[in-house]
């Protein structure tokens, strides 16, 4: 009878280390590996598309428009784009991936999307897009897409300290365990086809832009927040540092998410707080 193993990878990716854990039968160790470095490959082509520090990705040469101008762009990067517009307003600006753009008016944006064939068109005077609070936990979409297309619906992907997403537990598990360090103390929960984002200033120091306040958030040490998309929770928890209380407990365009959110001044979640309210 075939037993079954778990098997990981580690790959530096979009400057953190990205993980693959996946549990499959032993006698596939060869294949698991492969289907592994398609994964990292997958993650570094997006890599590749979407971030402002590599000179000619589809993010540098947006961030070149003169205002008015476009350019077509990739699925990826269009789609990327499209969910960082769905955060800004679910978030109400709080998550921005233009925030170092400078626009004409306050409430317009520096960019717009089009299709047939897919655009970007520049609104800015200047146009500087920063997808480094979104793009880690879109890649790790692409990253499960590929898992399933094997078969390994049993696995775990990271993306460094910023998000995890869970597929199918292992077997006789109810989730693949992670643990979250609030305010001094370890809690250790289980996910199970659902993701885990964590924001903070204890690792990296205060570099969470507050785009409201034009300040780096400093209300808060750390904070979690678990939901179903590893895109959105990964803009999510950005958002969440800089939220004040009664923004962040009134998020109630997020109450069909499940959306959870954890953080060092005790766990909100948010589907129980509209039941009862």
């Amino acid at each position: 009878m075939t037993g079954f193993a778990q098997y990981q990878f580690w790959d530096t990716i979009m400057a953190t280390q990205f993980s693959v854990i996946v549990e499959a039968p032993e006698i596939e160790a060869g294949r698991v590996r492969a289907v592994a470095e398609e994964v990292f490959d997958e993650t570094r082509r997006l890599e590749s598309l979407l971030s402002r520090f590599i000179e000619d990705s589809e993010i540098s040469q947006i961030n070149r428009l003169q205002c008015g101008e476009s350019m077509v762009v990739s699925p990826e990067t269009h789609r990327c784009l499209e969910l960082a517009l769905e955060a800004k307003r679910s978030t109400w600006g709080y998550f921005d991936v233009a925030y170092l753009s400078e626009v004409p008016s306050d409430d317009g944006e520096a960019f717009a999307l089009s299709g047939k064939p897919l655009r970007v068109v520049s609104a800015a005077k200047t146009l500087k897009l920063d997808l480094g609070g979104i793009g880690k936990g879109f890649a790790l979409e692409y990253g499960r897409e590929i898992l399933l297309r094997y078969g390994y619906s049993q696995a775990l992907l990271s993306a460094g300290d910023s998000t995890v997403l869970a597929l199918e537990p292992p077997h006789g598990k109810k989730g693949w365990p992670v643990q979250l360090e609030l305010g001094g103390d370890t809690q250790t929960i289980e996910l199970a086809n659902e993701a885990l984002s964590c924001s903070g200033k204890t690792v990296r120091g205060e570099h969470i832009f507050d785009t409201r306040q034009q300040k780096y958030a400093t209300i808060r040490n750390r904070i979690y927040v678990r939901m179903p998309s590893p895109t959105l929770s990964d803009a999510f928890s950005t958002a969440a540092m800089t939220m004040p209380e009664d923004l962040l407990e009134g998020f109630s365009s997020l109450i069909d998410s499940g959306m959870t959110v954890y953080s060092c001044i005790g766990i909100i979640d948010f589907q129980e707080y509209f039941d009862k309210n």
